[in-house]
């Protein structure tokens, strides 16, 4: 058989073990296969920018200007103002524009979301949090449920993870109250909140979920969501440059808020392609990173706050997307993060 068929094999059957629908892998693959056809090695890199970056080599079918032009196209995008592509852990382009650079914090508007999922799978991992399948009505036995809502008690915190929650937040008085200075605890205001459908029913984007399960974490660690985030995610990985934006009590609000240089952001897509692994920690659990992607291939499907990303020739890329094009791309079959930072027009 050859080498061509061979890989082609290998190729069809990862993609069934990571997207099928209701595929739930639970280790780290052993075989995986560039979309060229190149067979890459199961082990991670042994490279670890926590301090600083190192500059590598594009592999001759990694085009990172075409990237970039595909991504400017296929999203209507007239300008970029940071691009990075990160290849088995080494910077092998980057470029800035529009008076950025490689030190200036961009504002990540729902990349923020991303952040939040990888904090509930650290506190998971950590055995704060039982598993994905808890009641989220645990974790808040004080929560006020209004009459006829009493659904909300089958509320899960994988409903919260993937958007099918059924709570809704969408008047701008809602988010004037989220901010208010009387705020002490955002989920328990989030309860109160008009519940659309049943948990599990459907899927509908919003800004109320991340801030719930930030409540888990805070109530569950003893610790302010973003003291727990800089002990144990950015200081770890060395992301120096995150700041994120508060409520008058202190309060981190789980949706958006978020700004950090593009570097920070290969840096958290680099923890993902490691899945969850850096240098000698295991920082986020290996079988939480390989749930986390889409469960389908369908366009703007929707996982653990990480939507699907479908870029040419990549197969099985997922990505952390915020407004106006801030993306932190992972794609585990090709060792690559592509960053892109800018807006959707420019003057």
């Amino acid at each position: 058989m050859s080498t061509k068929i061979i890989a082609w094999i290998l190729s069809f059957l990862s993609f069934f073990m990571f997207w099928s629908p209701n595929a739930q892998p639970n280790n780290i693959p052993e075989t995986r296969v560039s979309p060229y056809g190149e067979e890459l090695p199961p082990d991670k890199y042994g490279v670890w920018p926590t301090q600083d970056f190192t500059a590598g080599k594009a592999p001759d079918w990694l085009k990172p200007s075409k990237i970039l032009k595909k991504i400017e196209k296929n999203n209507n995008y007239s300008w970029s103002d940071g691009f990075l592509v990160l290849h088995k852990g080494e910077i092998v382009h980057e470029e800035y524009f529009n008076g950025y650079d490689k030190d200036t914090p961009h504002y990540m508007a729902s990349v923020t979301k991303s952040v939040t999922s990888a904090l509930v799978g650290i506190a998971v991992g950590e055995g704060l949090i039982g598993g994905v399948q808890d009641k989220v009505v645990d974790y808040f036995p004080d929560a006020v449920i209004p009459a006829g809502q009493e659904s909300k008690k089958d509320m899960t915190i994988e409903h919260l993870l993937t958007m099918t929650s059924g709570i809704l937040c969408e008047a701008e008085a809602d988010w004037n109250s989220y901010f208010s200075e009387d705020m002490t605890d955002a989920a328990l205001w989030a309860f109160l909140l008009p519940q659309k459908t049943a948990p599990g029913k459907k899927f509908a984007y919003d800004n109320v979920a991340p801030s719930i399960l930030l409540g888990i974490i805070e109530r569950t660690s003893g610790q302010n969501a973003l003291d727990f985030a800089r002990e144990k995610l950015f200081e770890p990985l060395g992301m120096r440059s995150v700041q994120w934006d508060t409520t008058a009590d202190g309060l981190p609000c789980g949706a958006f808020g978020i700004s950090m240089t593009p570097r920070d952001m290969a840096r958290f897509g680099y923890l993902y392609l490691n899945y969850g692994r850096w240098e000698d920690k295991q920082l986020l659990p290996a079988d939480w990173v390989v749930k986390t992607p889409p469960r389908a291939m369908a366009s703007r499907a929707y996982g653990y706050m990480f939507w699907n990303y479908r870029l040419e020739p990549f197969s099985g890329a997922y990505e952390a997307n915020g407004a106006g094009g801030q993306f932190i791309i992972i794609q585990p079959n090709c060792d690559t993060v592509i960053v892109r930072t800018g807006d959707e027009n420019h003057d």
